[in-house]
């Protein structure tokens, strides 16, 4: 009995201290967002590491400032949900060098992302000399008065401030983009909904997580409903809404925008699709909003418009990370301006991973050295709101095999005493 009483000791052992080990992609918002008092000061700024947080919003022309760290030849991402003027700077503020955000479509807002890429990829296609290689940077945030802003048509933050950095480490090798045949529009069928209705988070930095299948909901107009779902590498997401639900007989007093979009774990844009569709006035036809991603690949970062297929490369080259997809429905008047009399929309929201998880690519270390990613479904990018980088998730998971390799050994020791 002493062999297996070890064996079961050990790999208890293994398992219990590598249960740590795996963090799911982006930020988890299970947990309160960590708070951060962001400085008026660039010198005092301090410093945020990749998690979820908040802080409290900037107002008047006050402007406020955090410390990043970009990892050497990877990237940073800073999604804020709420509408405010952000940029990434150098430390000195001298330059800036983020990109935002593509306009948002779809009448999908209160939300502002900025990021400052890596090389090797066309989502951010210029960098001056003092972006390049800056791995110190200053998130820079002030009250959003600008009206050219893609996040103008939203009202401007207020009280706490949630916001998500994420962050990627450099690739050993970035790949080629998935093929133009594997961008092909597909669709998230509608099927028999799951027991119940599900109620859905109208808060885009607490979303309800979901597995694949078709659900029923009630969307309440002007509030958004914010589900996610995991996608793995080489996979793909589909999503769609139906509404008003066949069979439930409910007509809108007024006609409504239906909308629906998909983010990426770093809360980039990336569904293709319709979109958007018209909800007739005290018609209880249903209409189909969907969108759906390009599959997940490292190499889509390098999608010229060439290169694009159904998706549409400006939403494809973000697809480039497994872990949490985001799926935001909005209900809204179609006339800019009415009063929403519409108090709930009885609506059916299908969700749909299509493809086999593939092996996840190899990430370059601090050290220069090539690291083994985590499983598709264990890699972290921005990990738990007390987690660190992505990075770290690499050691932890080697840090695991090296316990679990330990254990061997304990059990190869005891077999051997046992035999002599």
């Amino acid at each position: 009995m002493m062999p297996s009483r070890a064996t079961a000791a050990a790999l208890g052992a293994a398992i219990l201290l590598g249960a740590a080990a795996p963090a799911y992609a982006a930020t988890d918002p299970a947990g309160a967002p960590s708070s951060v008092q962001f400085s008026t000061a660039r010198g005092d700024a301090p410093l945020v590491h990749p998690g979820l947080h908040q802080t409290t919003a900037p107002t008047g022309d006050t402007e406020r400032y955090a410390a990043l760290k970009r990892p050497k030849g990877g990237a940073v991402a800073v999604a804020i949900f709420g509408s405010v003027d952000a940029e990434i700077t150098t430390t000195d503020g001298n330059t800036t060098c983020s990109s935002s955000s593509v306009s948002l479509s779809n009448d999908v807002t209160g939300y502002t992302f900025v990021y400052v890429d890596a090389s090797q990829s066309e989502r951010q296609s210029y960098q001056s000399d003092d972006c390049k290689n800056a791995t110190d940077l200053i998130l820079k945030l002030k009250a959003d008065d600008s009206s050219s802003s893609s996040s103008s048509s939203s009202p401007a933050a207020s009280g706490p401030l949630q916001f998500a950095v994420t962050v990627e480490p450099q690739l050993d090798d970035v790949g080629s983009p998935a093929p133009k045949s594997q961008q092909d529009e597909i669709k998230a069928p509608s099927k028999s909904v799951h027991e119940g209705e599900r109620a859905l988070s109208d808060q885009l930095f607490a979303p309800t997580s979901l597995t694949p299948g078709s659900y029923k909901v009630s969307l309440t107009p002007g509030k958004l409903a914010v589900a996610r779902v995991r996608v793995g590498w080489g996979q793909r997401l589909a999503a769609s809404v139906d509404a008003p639900r066949n069979g439930s007989n409910f007509a809108p007093p007024q006609s409504l925008n239906l909308a629906i979009a998909a983010f990426s774990p770093q809360w980039a844009p990336v569904g293709g699709g319709t979109g958007s569709e018209l909800l007739f006035k005290e018609s209880s036809s249903e209409e189909t909003a969907d969108t759906y991603t390009a599959p997940v690949d490292t190499g889509n970062r390098k999608l010229t418009y060439g290169d694009a297929g159904d998706v549409g490369a400006s939403e494809a080259r973000w697809t480039t990370v497994a872990g949490w997809y985001y799926v935001v429905v909005r209900v809204s008047a179609s006339d800019e301006g009415d009063k929403l009399t519409t108090e709930k929309l009885p609506a059916r929201l299908n969700l749909s991973v299509v493809g086999s998880p593939t092996e996840g690519p190899s990430y370059v270390g601090a050290d220069g050295k090539a690291a083994v990613a985590p499983p598709a479904t264990q890699l972290s990018q921005g990990g738990h709101s007390d987690s660190g980088s992505s990075t770290g998730t690499v050691l932890r998971v080697v840090g695991s095999l090296f316990v679990i390799a330990v254990a061997a050994g304990v059990v190869a020791l005891l077999l051997r005493r046992r035999q002599s």
